[in-house]
């Protein structure tokens, strides 16, 4: 992905686990998990961690002790730690290396050592001569798997989630909109269209006073480069890395602009070859009578897609994927708003080893979210290093939840599990544990390479599981460090159809999981969806956002989506 260099927590954890991971590759014992475990209390912070070195309480953190508070404030102070700069020259290799999959440090040492290789196009090229197997501990297998990897890592290239991307964006606006010199502000392009990956970030305006306006753009607070400037038209870089385009537009061209510029490219051909057909000429400008050029509309983004005889289509449909027949015959879905979300289906709690929110506090973010319900789905004992729930520990974790349930005004907290789908599509949890627990998430946490057939089987007979409610992460892929699984969809929705199991869109930005094709897919073959933010922190619980983006773009409706249900008729589809 683009490096949009992120607010000061975000780089304090990057750089604390780059230390990590190249203390590793000298070898040095110990130092590197605490690296870690700062880095992950510092993710999990709830207070800014800016005022908290403010007040002079950075050792106040867990895990922070007095030389790694000096590091965190040298990088607060400077935006670099030198210790880490260091670390860099005396191991210059690209942080990217070390986003592969099946490459962890230890690996990656034995590949710079031997191999003298150090960034993704060196490992490429190791791995086409067939050099990486020849290595002691690796072999074919191995490298092939290393090579999957790097593929996946070098198309994440060029573009940003739109986690990233969407704050420094409204940061933007907000500036902007202050300065005075506009009239109106818009997001086009992908940003509008809510894509998950954003390359920049495109912005249309209309303003009295275009040079003034356009000065404004240059001299934003974080621009940190100009890359171009014209009467209309100007480019920055920010000094978070992302490039942002203005585009100056006339009020009566704002609608066909916005039309224009939103895109998709796809979308936009499909409209222009409409209008063509119904005698017309349609361009950012407006839409002209083919013969005459009399502009007939432009200035309302909605009249041009009626005067075409379609119905208005939310900018995340534009995609070429049936959305003007949609438009054309009246049967465009009512999409779901982030105001339809009830609660959400999938948290981790401080009982799941990599969790940091302990179970009251994920009851008092219930409350202060509005939501009727709130799932606590720990994990199970097996997925791998994050330990989990026994079932000894059900109990225990059912009366917890239960505990807490009676000091909250509102919402309810519901006692449930993230299980295992182990290799054989058994979960890690006895039947009996299993059917205490108010809400069952069944999820693949390893052996992901097993091939279409078997991995179907397996995510067939978890969907089979009576106890089984919401099939969690369903394509198991992980954003620029894995892909999806090898999975028949048809058969997969088929029996989800069949059992009344729901799939998850997994809000968080690291899966993003369904994506929205395998969305509108599942939802036009009958299967009902849920959103999870799988938080690990308080702030993931924020993730919700970006799942009702995605299902948004899937087409997804108040009847497709179980957050959208009351706390009774969800209870209802529980024990249905």
């Amino acid at each position: 992905m683009i490096e949009v260099r992120m607010a000061s927590d975000k780089l304090v954890v990057r750089i604390l686990n780059e230390v990590a991971d190249l203390l590793e590759i000298k070898g040095v014992e110990y130092k590197p998990r605490a690296y870690r475990r700062a880095a992950r209390q510092v993710d999990s912070l709830t207070d800014d961690l800016e005022e908290v070195y403010s007040r002079g309480e950075l050792e106040s953190i867990p895990s922070v002790g007095e030389n790694i508070s000096k590091k965190i404030a040298e990088i607060l102070d400077s935006g670099k730690l030198q210790y880490h700069e260091e670390l860099k020259q005396e191991i210059p290799i690209d942080p990217l290396l070390l986003k592969v999959r099946n490459l962890g440090p230890k690996k990656m040492k034995k590949i710079w050592e031997e191999l003298d290789v150090t960034t993704l196009e060196e490992l490429e090229e190791a791995g086409k001569e067939n050099r990486i197997r020849e290595l002691k501990g690796f072999g074919a297998r191995s490298e092939e798997n290393i090579m999957k990897g790097l593929e996946i890592v070098k198309k994440s290239q060029g573009r940003a989630h739109i986690s990233e991307v969407l704050p420094v964006a409204r940061e933007i606006i907000e500036e902007l909109d202050a300065s005075g010199s506009f009239f109106e502000l818009e997001f086009a392009g992908s940003l509008r269209r809510r894509r998950y990956d954003i390359g920049d970030v495109d912005i249309l305006a209309t303003t009295g006073n275009r040079g003034e306006a356009m000065e404004s753009f240059v001299s934003l607070a974080n621009a940190d480069e100009v890359l171009s400037k014209g009467e209309t038209k100007g480019s920055i870089r920010t000094d978070s890395g992302l490039r942002v385009d203005l585009r100056i537009v006339d009020r009566e061209s704002l609608g066909a602009a916005k039309q224009y510029f939103t895109g998709s490219q796809q979308h936009n051909v499909r409209m222009r070859q409409r209008a063509i057909a119904d005698g017309y000429k349609l361009n950012e400008y407006g839409l002209f009578k083919k013969e005459s050029e009399e502009k007939i509309a432009g200035s309302e983004e909605e009249e041009i897609y009626g005067k075409l005889d379609l119905d208005w289509i939310p900018p995340e449909l534009r995609e070429a994927r049936g959305e003007i027949e949609a438009a054309e015959s009246g049967d465009l879905p009512d999409l779901i708003e982030r105001e339809d979300i009830n609660g959400d289906l999938h948290c981790h709690s401080d009982r799941s080893s990599d969790g940091e929110i302990p179970v009251e506090i994920l009851g008092k973010e219930a409350e202060s979210r509005g939501y009727s319900y709130l799932a606590v789905t720990d994990h199970a004992e097996t997925a791998g290093i994050v330990g989990g729930l026994t079932d000894s520990e059900v109990q225990e974790h059912m009366e917890e939840v239960k505990r807490i349930n009676e000091g909250l005004e509102g919402p309810e907290l519901l006692a449930g599990v993230e299980a295992n789908v182990q290799k054989d599509g058994t979960l890690d949890l006895s039947s009996d544990s299993l059917s205490k627990l108010d809400i069952v998430l069944a999820g693949v946490h390893s052996h992901f390479d097993l091939g279409e057939e078997d991995m179907t089987r397996r995510l067939v007979r978890a969907i089979e599981n009576e106890h089984v409610d919401i099939v969690a992460h369903p394509t198991g892929r992980k954003l620029g460090e894995r892909g999806s699984f090898d999975l028949n969809w048809k058969e997969v929705f088929a029996r989800a159809r069949e059992t009344g199991t729901a799939l998850e869109i997994n809000a968080s930005p690291a899966r993003t999981d369904l994506d929205d094709k395998l969305i509108k897919r599942a939802i036009g073959g009958g299967v009902t969806l849920s959103i999870g933010t799988d938080s690990h922190r308080v702030k993931h619980l924020d993730f919700m956002e970006f799942g009702v983006y995605l299902a948004r773009r899937g087409w997804c409706e108040t009847g497709n989506l179980l957050n959208t249900l009351s706390l009774p008729d969800f209870k209802d589809w529980l024990n249905s």
